[in-house]
């Protein structure tokens, strides 16, 4: 019965003029439309990180969009992969991200630091310039950060201060809050 299967279709490949190889040709990358090259739309998930090596997530731009991308943790220790969230989104995308078009909306002039975990909760000291951004920069940047620093699963809410006085934050629908931040306040913004 396979036999037979097999037989019609190859008659009817033939007969519908498709070629039938036997063996895998490659593809010359110059014959391949550009439209399905990179196209920079697919969401890339969180991609496997070295075999054997505890990783993380970490979120930045593309399109006005958030996008999560995996980075290795040094170590599984829950502080140390905090402390790799937050260097990792301060260091920005590789080079390799950035040819594909993801960005940071994180000002270069941003630092974070840990001023202290209660239970699930982080609140993140801000220090550097931030003013003269847009509504959407703003957005995206906090996005980017809770988003990252709540994929740990030690991690559930985020708040932010400045000087050691609370920071109102800007969510995904352009409210302002001064209350801890979730994934779920800036889970719209995620390329789908």
């Amino acid at each position: 019965m396979r036999a037979v299967l097999t037989a019609l279709a190859v008659v009817l490949l033939a007969g519908c003029g498709v070629p039938v190889q036997r063996q895998p040709a490659p593809i010359d990358p110059a014959a391949v439309p550009s439209r399905l090259q990179g196209s920079g739309s697919a969401t890339p998930g969180p991609a496997s990180a070295t075999p054997g090596k505890p990783a993380i997530q970490v979120v930045f731009v593309r399109k006005d969009q958030l996008v999560t991308f995996v980075r290795n943790a040094p170590s599984p220790a829950p502080t140390d992969r905090l402390q790799t969230v937050i260097s990792a989104l301060l260091a920005g995308p590789s080079a390799t991200e950035q040819g594909d078009g993801v960005t940071s909306a994180l000002p270069p002039e941003l630092t974070l630091t840990v001023a202290g975990v209660q239970g699930k909760r982080v609140d993140l000291e801000l220090s550097g310039e931030t003013d003269g951004r847009s509504a959407t920069e703003n957005v995206l940047a906090v996005g980017q950060i809770v988003l990252s620093v709540t994929a740990l699963p030690t991690i559930d809410e985020v708040s932010f201060s400045r000087n050691g006085q609370p920071v109102e934050a800007l969510l995904a629908d352009g409210a302002l809050t001064a209350d801890p931040l979730t994934a779920s306040d800036y889970g719209v913004l995620r390329a789908r």
